[in-house]
């Protein structure tokens, strides 16, 4: 029986660090949504029509050929999640509870963007964007009840595109453009160490740890630390298409590939002191290096502009995202411990949007949207508490002043509503949570956004 044990905690390690890829900075699941201060302001409605400035080099490099001169715009992000944890219930396999309460998981962060383009006669254009189309910053306080699932999970990436576009008639234009990008992770949580000693001995907690009363099961001084940090870049492409239906109606469409990303790093533990060497050896919870492979949705837009006259404008989109591309997360190890499965079951999901600009003179406009945006996590049991995610509501308002024939700036704010949403995660010998614990949350969350930016046309 003991060896029967040790040969599945070594199985079972192998996920104590990594509970899957995590919850988002704004949009849904770990997306990014903020490309640019104009577009916050619409929700993003008509982001594949609109070509207000050079952030169409994301949204669809063929509306590029829409300006007669060079454009650079800077545009930065405030983005401040919350993401409240109610604890219900939270427990070891071995049915002692886990005390510490709920948690507040939000981690403010700042996201900028750099966008350029450059016409090249009449019917070419180029233009390059800089950007972070996905990112993640939360922590836990260390002492929560859910510290086993997640403590710190922070993603970052960085996207360059460079595109062209073709004017191919006075309806039609094409573009197309090359990706490359880099993604940085880290994901920490705590280690059960006290179930690890009961679970070795076979139910003789003292036998295993030779601590006797001075190691006691749901004391924090005896949580070890667990982390996975690692690294990667890809290559990927975005095609769009856009048309002049009529002199105020356009249409586009924008498709942007999947990154596959083969990501290289380290599994870090560390131990409490009183642990002896021999448990950490028997449990496989050693140094070692790491890989995964993750996959980064395709995502597919369409979009509609119509000017309804000199002052107000209409927009609309529908975009999916095919987050089924990502169904498990796999961690294999360096030191040939067996791999790490994290099963997400994510869907593909929709957001829609709808928005409308007012032009009141020559110097100012406003704006104003609405979005619908579907989670691709669809059950308790899937959703972990890196990502307490779910479906939410984006309610938008924006700005815009002309301050020289040059220059423009751009604000945007976004309140968005997160839908109630809960966390129910089972311990059990065979599953991925047996070292983590037993832990029924419940969430709810909000994201608040703030927008600026500047546009220089040359």
């Amino acid at each position: 029986m003991k060896s029967d044990n040790r040969c599945f905690l070594r199985r079972s390690a192998l996920v104590v660090a990594i509970a899957g890829i995590s919850a988002p900075a704004s949009a849904a699941f770990f997306q990014i949504a903020e490309n640019s201060a104009s577009g916050i302001g619409n929700a993003f409605a008509g982001g594949a029509a609109a070509a207000e400035d050079a952030s169409t080099v994301w949204y669809n490099p063929a509306a590029m050929t829409r300006f007669k001169r060079p454009e650079f715009v800077f545009a930065g992000h405030f983005i401040d999640p919350s993401f409240k944890a109610t604890v219900n219930s939270a427990s070891a396999v071995t049915t002692v509870p886990i005390s510490g309460g709920g948690g507040e998981a939000g981690q403010s962060a700042a996201v900028p963007n750099i966008y350029y383009t450059q016409p090249l006669g009449s019917s070419f254009s180029v233009g390059a964007g800089l950007n972070a189309p996905f990112g993640l910053a939360t922590e836990y306080n260390s002492t929560w009840a859910g510290r086993y699932h997640a403590l710190r999970s922070d993603i970052k990436t960085v996207n360059l595109n460079l595109a062209g576009a073709y004017k191919i008639s006075d309806t039609l234009s094409a573009g197309a453009g090359v990706n490359y990008q880099m993604l940085d992770a880290e994901l920490g949580q705590a280690v059960d160490f006290a179930t690890l000693c009961t679970v070795a001995a076979g139910g003789a907690f003292s036998a295993a740890c030779g601590a006797g009363a001075t190691f006691n099961p749901n004391t924090n001084p005896n949580d070890g630390k667990a982390k996975v940090t690692a690294d990667s870049t890809a290559v990927g492409y975005n095609l769009g298409l856009m048309a002049q239906v009529q002199d105020n109606f356009r249409v586009g469409v924008a498709y942007r590939s999947k990154m596959k990303h083969s990501l290289s790093g380290n599994f870090d533990i560390t131990t409490p002191a009183n642990v002896p060497g021999a448990l950490t050896a028997a449990t496989g919870l050693v140094n070692s290096g790491a890989k995964a492979d993750v996959v980064l949705p395709a995502t597919l837009s369409f979009s509609a502009y119509l000017q309804l006259d000199g002052q107000w404008a209409l927009m609309t989109d529908i975009t999916r995202t095919n987050w089924s591309a990502l169904p498990e997360l796999r961690i294999k190890f360096d030191s040939g411990q067996a791999d790490s499965v994290v099963t997400l079951n994510l869907i593909d999901t929709y957001r829609f949007s709808v928005g409308a600009t007012y032009k009141a003179n020559n110097s100012w406009v406003f704006r104003g949207g609405i979005a619908q945006d579907q989670s691709p996590t669809t059950s308790a049991a899937d959703r972990t508490p890196r990502l307490p995610d779910s479906d939410r509501t984006w309610y938008t308002v924006g700005a815009g002043l002309q301050a020289t024939p040059a220059l423009s700036f751009d604000f945007g704010y976004a309140y968005i509503k997160l839908d109630s949403s809960s966390v129910n995660k089972t311990a059990a010998p065979g599953t991925e949570n047996f070292l983590r614990g037993n832990l029924n949350a419940s969430y709810t969350g909000t994201v608040q956004v703030l927008s600026a930016q500047a546009r220089w046309v040359f």
